[in-house]
């Protein structure tokens, strides 16, 4: 799938890979790149890391396992200006032992951070012409902030909510569906829009974080979110070889539909 217009392509599952680096689950940095090289090896080419998930060294052990050229790797900082997002970019590159990043991202920008977010963006605009990045964007909760984001020349991908719950079941499950404003019905329109746009859309939050109604109708939880059009690829987190074939399977399944 290509990724909006940044010229990357990735498959149409993402390894989120937040998992890997909780502490309670104790997996070493050389298990996770196992994982991650062996979702490579099943068709996974997109990678979803962060600054503070605590797996650049997972994603840097995979890296030793297969040609960098192969996979697409998205991080995030938690920055709120220029200055800070340069030196956490500097930072993820020795952590992810990389000479680039193919996604940069602000993570979860909230609707109250739309200005400072287009300026940081803006002051990393260079990056792109120096090859360090080779795209940029944001995450988020927020309904307005993905139609805001659309509208931005800075703006090459978004990572936002993205599931097939009711709103009725998102209400009732805030804390594992934490969409910050506006409907879920809103927020596809949003993602639609940005789409159209030239943006990379990015599905997450899938399955919720453990939502029971998305987790019980798992297949079609998933199988709902990959064949949108305007969804490039969904960033489901997995922490096994297990949850890796499951889903793959799932994304199979529709293709062969």
């Amino acid at each position: 799938m290509k990724l909006g217009n940044t010229g990357l392509k990735v498959s149409k599952l993402g390894f989120g890979t937040f998992d890997l680096g909780v502490p309670s689950l104790k997996i070493t940095p050389d298990q996770g790149g196992q994982i991650l090289a062996e979702a490579y090896r099943l068709g996974v080419n997109f990678w979803d890391t962060s600054d503070d998930y605590g797996t650049h060294p997972h994603v840097a052990a995979a890296l030793k396992r297969l040609p960098r050229r192969r996979v697409v790797i998205s991080t995030k900082t938690w920055a709120q200006n220029g200055g800070e997002a340069k030196k956490s970019l500097e930072k993820s590159l020795v952590e992810l032992e990389t000479d680039h990043i193919d996604v940069f991202l602000l993570h979860m920008v909230k609707a109250d951070f739309v200005k400072g977010a287009r300026q940081v963006l803006s002051e990393l605009s260079a990056l792109k012409t120096t090859g360090t990045v080779r795209a940029l964007g944001l995450s988020t909760h927020s309904v307005r902030v993905v139609k805001e984001a659309s509208r931005l020349e800075d703006v090459d991908t978004i990572t936002a909510i993205c599931c097939s719950a009711e709103q009725a079941t998102i209400n009732k499950f805030r804390e594992h569906i934490p969409l910050e404003d506006g409907s879920i019905g809103e927020m596809l329109k949003a993602i639609q829009t940005a789409h159209q746009n030239g943006k990379g859309v990015v599905a997450m939050k899938v399955l919720g974080t453990g939502a029971q109604p998305l987790l019980k109708n798992y297949e079609s939880s998933i199988t709902s979110i990959a064949k949108l059009d305007f969804v490039d690829t969904l960033c489901v987190g997995m922490k096994n070889l297990e949850e890796v074939k499951k889903n793959v399977s799932a994304i199979l399944a529709l293709q062969q539909m």
